[in-house]
Formats: C-alpha cells, structure tokens, sequence
C-alpha cells in the first residue's frame, strides 16, 4: 500500500471524470460532497433490470457506467467540499498489467482517490483473502499504478 499526492490534480480529475482511462474499473463506492452529499455503493441493483437485461451484467457497476453522472453532479463553478472514490481494476487488467502477481489467486487491488482541502491523494490497496507472507502482489500493483499515472503525464510524490 502506498501513498501518492497528486500534484497535477486538473489532469488527473480529468482522466478520472472525462477521458476512458478508469472505465473498465470496478466502483467499490464513491462519496462526494457539494452543496449536498452523494453516496454510491458499486453494487448493481439487479431488481431494477429485466431478465434478458440482467443477462451479461456484472454484480458490480463499471466506472463508465456511472462517470458521466458524477462527472455531472462535480462539474460547475464550485469544486467539490471533498470526495472519495474507490476503483477495482477488472481480471483482465490484472492479468496483463499484473502477470503473475495476478495469478497468486485470492487478492482484491484497489485504488481509492481522495479529494479534501483542496489536495488530491490516491492510495493503492491490496486485499488479501488468505493470509500470506508472500507481498508480490502488492509491490506489482504499486509499481503498476506508478508506472500508469507516468504514462499519463500525472505527477506524484510518494509518502
């Protein structure tokens, strides 16, 4: 698990709510705060489909799905009080990016963003389903999300 403070915070709101670069990422929850608290849990409301609807869909919401909505609810003269969002990367992701960290079987990764007093932090997790000394997993997916926010032009400082 690490900690970055993101200095470029127009770029990287900007992949976050505009570009694709999160969409085939898993919403755990997001929280933002304007002139009114928003809360998300990432899990589908499968009542609200039809049967051939439900056919396909995972139990989790992917970020495309609900990004033009936050997108929407943040966008205006006013930045955000503070928010919270927190991403799972999708098996496929894990699988290229990840190779064989991705294959030591029951680990969650996660990416939670945090907006408060004017200051942006990401932080990685790691959620490991069965206890293991083996930290593989979290040292790739750290480097894996320094090594994509390079790619994307977002500067950072480690803490």
């Amino acid at each position: 698990m690490i900690l970055l403070k993101i200095f470029d915070i127009k770029i990287t709101m900007a992949e976050l709510l505009m570009q694709e670069s999160y969409d085939l990422f898993y919403l755990e929850e997001a929280k933002v705060n304007t002139f009114v608290k928003m809360q998300l849990s990432g899990f589908r409301n499968m009542r609200y489909y039809s049967e051939e609807e439900k056919e396909g869909l995972s139990e989790y919401i992917l970020w495309k799905e609900v990004r033009p909505y936050l997108f929407s609810f943040i966008k205006g003269k006013k930045i955000p009080d503070s928010f919270q969002i927190s991403l799972r990367p999708p098996d496929r992701f894990r699988e290229e990016v990840l190779g064989k960290a991705a294959e030591l079987g029951s680990v969650d990764y996660y990416l939670h963003f945090r907006f408060e007093n004017e200051e942006l932090s990401v932080v990685t997790g790691c959620f490991y389903h069965e206890f293991t000394m083996d930290k593989e997993a979290e040292y790739t997916w750290d480097k894996a999300v320094k090594d994509f926010f390079r790619q994307k032009g977002i500067s950072y400082e480690e803490h």
